[in-house]
């Protein structure tokens, strides 16, 4: 082999690494793309978790969508968010933000659900058009995490429909059960357009 062909040999040879390292990330971004570190600070966390929460959570007893979020029950929402965890997390080009939130199931067996849905952020964390697309079957937490990529990533590029009538692992929405934007909950009185 000549010095000539060796040198293109190895230019070949690194061409193709860098190609392929390129190719594989593009194929494969990293998870940390996902996590809600790359998008919020660690200082506003944990009330906009609460903020989640006052929405996705059990609401206090006596109250409706509407007087769930009365600052005199915000402790309630505090001490149910200690149980929740934003699992994955993703912000769009047009600031858009979607959840995967795990969180417990009330079911004796102790296990727990995810929640993935979407919302725009307002001043003071506010959560503004919050939606949430789907809720998954109760499961073993170990397993919400390795559906969590499929899930999250056909959410954030709009193709969870799929997804939707796997009833091994989402329950709502279904045929009777569906997400009243305007009351933000799920509910059997919806009106499908």
């Amino acid at each position: 082999m000549t010095q000539k062909s060796a040198k293109r040999f190895t230019i070949t040879i690194v061409l193709v690494i860098v190609i392929s390292s390129v190719g594989f990330f593009i194929l494969f971004p990293p998870k940390d793309r996902f996590h809600i570190d790359r998008y919020i600070p660690k200082e506003e966390q944990d009330t906009l978790l609460v903020n989640i929460v006052t929405l996705m959570g059990v609401k206090p007893r006596n109250t409706n969508y509407i007087t769930r979020h009365e600052p005199r029950y915000r402790n309630f929402y505090i001490q149910q968010a200690r149980d929740f965890y934003i699992y994955r997390y993703y912000v769009d080009e047009n600031e858009l933000h979607y959840f995967y939130i795990i969180r417990p199931a009330r079911h004796p067996f102790g296990n727990r659900r995810a929640i993935g849905g979407k919302y725009r952020l307002g001043v003071n964390l506010e959560l503004q058009n919050y939606q949430e697309v789907f809720v998954t079957q109760i499961l073993q937490e170990e397993y919400l995490r390795e559906i969590a990529d499929d899930l999250f990533i056909a959410l954030t590029e709009g193709n969870i429909e799929k997804y939707l009538d796997n009833r091994l692992i989402i329950e709502w929405p279904d045929d009777r059960l569906k997400y009243d934007k305007e009351k933000q909950e799920w509910r059997y009185d919806v009106k499908v357009n």
